[in-house]
């Protein structure tokens, strides 16, 4: 485990003693909501298996910095300068300044807005709405899907171990990697054809993702190492940002900072065709020589 309640796993000082102690989320300001069976919340920010980087499992870890997402989107979506305030006040907001302002609509600002019900079931939601607003009422939006990684396994060992006296512990917890092509992907593809015929969506879709998960996007949809042709912002755009705390280069004491460590806009079009394409298969006879392997 490399984050607990926001500090390094082995970060002793008063600060992460109190966060650990109050169950406390600095990222959100509140108490830590990744709560397990047990009723009590774990605090897991970041996790590391032994062979890979350490990956960020907690969406809220992705809010450091006071949120420093929504303002980097804010600055590429809108151009720079602009005050980000709850959705709900920001018609007042500019009314009473002359505008423009970035209205936030997401957990703890202006409330989570619904996407239309597919087929007339479901609920869809995007993670946050920026609109932009003028005196005049709304110019144009885009929006946010925030992603990290679900996690295998059990980590309780390592957790029980930090509770008593931040002792260091293995256990066996590790990645959800499947859930890329079976959740993941395809909310991109829906959500992104769905504010694709949005007028005012003219920036399209903006997707943040730890850098693991976004090489890992990558690969399933084109192959190690690449990535899908660039486009300009545009409506049906999707523009994938990638951030990772800054652990190396952070004093104990304090969370370590967000770094953004990739940035792509491409087209939801290119993303369905790669999903749906047969251009990243596996060699012919995968099957085969799986079960002649299992068979010795």
């Amino acid at each position: 485990m490399i984050d607990w309640f926001g500090y390094r796993s082995g970060d002793r000082s008063p600060a992460a003693e109190a966060a650990a102690d109050l169950e406390y989320c600095p990222f959100i300001d509140d108490r830590c909501t990744k709560i397990p069976r047990d009723g009590r919340p774990s605090g897991v920010c970041s996790l590391k298996q032994t062979t890979r980087d350490a990956v960020v499992c907690c969406p809220n870890r992705l809010y450091g910095d006071d949120y420093k997402i929504l303002r980097d989107v804010a600055q590429i979506a809108f151009g720079p300068g602009h005050e980000l305030v709850a959705g709900s006040s920001a018609q007042r907001r500019a009314n009473a300044t002359g505008g423009p302002i970035v209205g936030v609509f997401g957990k703890r600002w202006g409330g989570e807005l619904r996407l239309p019900q597919r087929g007339g079931s479901g609920s869809y939601y995007v993670d946050w709405i920026l609109a932009l607003v003028t005196p005049s009422g709304l110019d144009r939006f885009v929006a946010i899907e925030v992603q990290t990684i679900d996690t295998t396994g059990n980590y309780n060992p390592s957790v029980d171990a930090l509770r008593a006296g931040r002792q260091i512990v293995e256990s066996d917890a590790g990645f959800n990697w499947e859930n890329v092509s079976k959740r993941i992907l395809p909310q991109v593809i829906y959500k992104g054809n769905v504010l694709q015929m949005e007028p005012k969506c003219l920036g399209g879709l903006f997707f943040i993702t730890p850098k693991p998960v976004f090489d890992r996007i990558m690969n399933r949809l084109i192959g190690v190492g690449q990535q899908l042709p660039p486009y300009p912002l545009q409506p049906g755009a999707v523009t994938f940002l990638s951030y990772d705390p800054d652990w190396l280069n952070t004093p104990l004491g304090s969370p370590a900072p967000l770094v953004q460590t990739g940035r792509l806009t491409t087209s939801v079009v290119q993303i369905a065709q790669a999903f749906i394409g047969v251009s990243n298969l596996p060699p012919g006879g995968s099957y085969e020589t799986a079960i002649n392997a299992a068979l010795r």
